[in-house]
């Protein structure tokens, strides 16, 4: 039986994005770009994984906020990444993926300590409440939604 890990991972960080404040979600798309190069770099669909790699870079530049003089530095980087991965592409080389992944760890690292300090609410408001824990035994884990209103994300 093959598992589909890029199944699990979209309803992952699918339950995390409903979760997820502003900051939180900056972290979400590190999160999926790196997932995506370790994909590209184990030379799993490599094309379409740098594509989508590309993409969550470009998501992270639009988001950028530029009353902030951090990111133009920020930008920069990004435009290396993107540079990397269009290496990776064009080259069929494993380097420039090593190189992005690197870079793009840092960041995430960074984003993951910005993240903990912000105690701002879920930007999706309406959301089933979502709990996991230990309820049945030492190593088995149950996720629990709550049964709240039918307009889930959406306003009712």
């Amino acid at each position: 039986m093959v598992i589909d890990m890029q199944d699990s991972l979209k309803k992952d960080f699918t339950l995390r994005v409903t979760q997820a404040n502003r900051s939180e979600l900056i972290v979400i798309i590190f999160d999926m770009c790196l997932s995506y190069l370790k994909e590209a770099i184990e030379d799993v669909d490599r094309a379409e994984n740098i594509a989508k790699a590309r993409a969550c870079v470009d998501e992270l530049k639009e988001s950028l906020n530029f009353e902030y003089a951090l990111s133009t530095d920020l930008l920069h980087l990004y435009i290396q990444v993107n540079k990397l991965l269009a290496q990776a592409a064009a080259g069929g080389r494993t380097e420039p993926l090593l190189e992005a992944q690197s870079i793009m760890i840092r960041l995430h690292d960074a984003f993951v300590k910005v993240s903990e300090a912000d105690d701002s609410k879920p930007l999706v408001h309406n959301a089933q409440e979502v709990y996991a824990g230990y309820t049945y035994g030492k190593n088995d884990v149950n996720v629990n939604i709550e049964a709240g209103g039918t307009g889930r994300g959406f306003r009712v």
